[in-house]
């Protein structure tokens, strides 16, 4: 079966899905019988109930019905990462990543990071950072978490994997983690700060910081 071109029209307006599904009744009307634009609807109706997992599926029937094309195929993998966070248990960011590597050959840092795109705009910044991380892009992850704010250890450790010292120091700094903090100000070159923070964890000593050196650094 064909995808008729009115239909494809539709999908691709950005648009709500109420809207959307207005617009594929108004196709069925003209075509009663088109099981394909029937399919569609369902799709849009579950999409409405917030049934990302079940759309997902549909979308895959739809493609066994039509040939499988890619842009359906992509479609299939961009909603079990939108949705991702309604079933987690179920895998849906590994089962996405298996059709953007497996079914339309993509090399796994470029499908990670577009997985980690749709859930940035999905807002849904934890698992952006992990699937950003999986790309081999650890500054982007940190800066998915330090939007999440509920993590700054986290954050800062992919900072840190980064080479992004101050970043990283701030937020150990922020995560009440002093020694990190000042292990990472001393690789940004900031020694002042880096000795205030020792002193905070008690761990001059283990930095071969003794008082001398310490009142040394604080007067530069």
């Amino acid at each position: 079966m064909k995808i008729p071109a009115p239909l494809k029209r539709v999908l691709k307006q950005k648009i709500t899905h109420q809207d959307k599904l207005i617009l594929l009744r108004n196709l069925l009307q003209e075509s009663p019988k088109s099981i394909i634009i029937q399919e569609f609807i369902k799709a849009e109706e579950l999409l409405i109930r917030k049934q990302g997992m079940d759309a997902a599926e549909k979308y895959s029937y739809i493609a066994s019905l039509t040939g499988e094309p890619k842009w359906l195929i992509e479609r299939q993998a961009k909603t079990l990462t939108k949705y991702a966070y309604t079933d987690i248990g179920s895998g849906p960011l590994n089962k996405a990543f298996d059709i953007y590597t497996q079914r339309l050959n993509m090399a796994p840092e470029k499908a990670w990071k577009k997985i980690a795109e749709v859930l940035k705009s999905a807002k849904g910044y934890g698992y952006a950072a992990q699937c950003y991380a999986n790309a081999g892009m650890p500054d982007a992850a940190g800066k998915m978490l330090q939007r999440d704010a509920k993590d700054p250890q986290r954050a800062a450790w992919y900072f840190e994997q980064a080479g992004e010292w101050m970043k990283a120091a701030r937020l150990y700094n922020k995560a009440k983690l002093p020694d990190k903090a000042g292990e990472c100000f001393e690789k940004a070159g900031e020694m002042k700060h880096a000795v205030k923070q020792w002193k905070k964890a008690g761990t001059l000593e283990k930095h071969n910081v003794g008082k001398q050196t310490y009142s040394n650094i604080m007067k530069r």
